[in-house]
């Protein structure tokens, strides 16, 4: 599990959460019967929390872990966390797709989403594309993806999502973003995120932050969509937000040459001022007033 997490074969902020708690019931069942449990949990639980070190849900995930190892280890416990916590998921999906529905006006039926935000990065419809699948019962709209690159998450499983679920859509590369807001005519920008800070600064994949920059300077809304437990608290700016390095043989390929340096950084921070409003499954944040 820690290596599906390591490896972005399990994705998304919802589903990591999952994964994590997973994670530790897996460990549980390992270990139960061992001398050393405590110790050997205690080691898994930081394993766990070592694989994505961005991602706020997780580490909500094995703080709960934490209590549950200290206070009620049981197979039970540990298994209705994973229940929960997967039960949590799936209505909060809904319950966003409701709000980004009545949130986003209805003259807006042109939009681009970044990486992938559906149903295999969570436990439901999703979270930004979930907001886009629930506009589509009753609007005709068109889909612009960004491959996302360098692990292709937009083209590869966002466009297999929107062409499943019969939804307009249409593939760009990342670098033509800018050019085909314009000429295209895209109304509004959905994304989704991995933590949002206190003051709402909001980490997302490498990216966001680009797209965040041309929907402002062309006047366009720019929209987060993230369940209520990706925002933490004790993160107060995004300043605060640690970025996961990732290898750079993700970025070099057999295009470059041997021996190439590079970075790759596998999320960048959009400030709350460039971001419309974010929409979660408790609330809508409207951040137009802020500077």
């Amino acid at each position: 599990m820690i290596q599906a997490i390591k490896t972005l074969a399990i994705r998304g902020a919802p589903a990591i959460g999952i994964a994590a708690t997973a994670a530790v019931y897996l460990a549980h069942l390992e270990f139960e019967n061992q001398p050393d449990y405590t110790a050997k949990m205690t080691t898994a639980i930081d394993q766990i929390e070592a694989s994505r070190p961005t991602a706020v849900n997780l580490f909500k995930a094995t703080t709960k872990a934490r209590e549950t190892l200290k206070n009620n280890p049981s197979t039970e416990a540990f298994r209705k966390q994973v229940e929960d916590i997967m039960r949590y998921e799936y209505e909060a999906c809904q319950r966003m797709a409701e709000n980004g529905y009545h949130t986003i006006p209805k003259q807006i039926t042109r939009f681009l989403t970044h990486c992938n935000t559906g149903a295999l990065a969570t436990y439901g419809s999703g979270t930004a594309l979930g907001v886009i699948k629930e506009i589509a019962k009753t609007r005709q709209i068109e889909v612009f993806v960004d491959e996302t690159r360098p692990l292709f998450q937009g083209a590869r499983l966002t466009m297999w999502e929107l062409m499943k679920s019969n939804i307009n859509c249409t593939l760009i590369t990342d670098n033509m973003a800018a050019s085909i807001i314009k000429s295209e005519k895209i109304d509004a920008i959905l994304t989704g995120a991995d933590t949002i800070a206190k003051n709402f600064d909001t980490a997302n994949k490498i990216g966001t932050l680009s797209l965040a920059i041309i929907a402002k300077h062309l006047s366009i809304p720019f929209y987060v969509v993230a369940p209520e437990t990706t925002i933490d608290e004790n993160v107060l700016t995004g300043d605060d937000i640690v970025i996961e390095q990732r290898d750079e043989n993700e970025v070099c390929n057999e295009n470059v040459p041997k021996g190439t340096k590079a970075l790759n950084p596998s999320f960048d921070v959009t400030p709350a001022n460039l971001i419309t409003a974010i929409i979660t499954d408790q609330r809508v944040i409207d951040l137009t007033d802020k500077d």
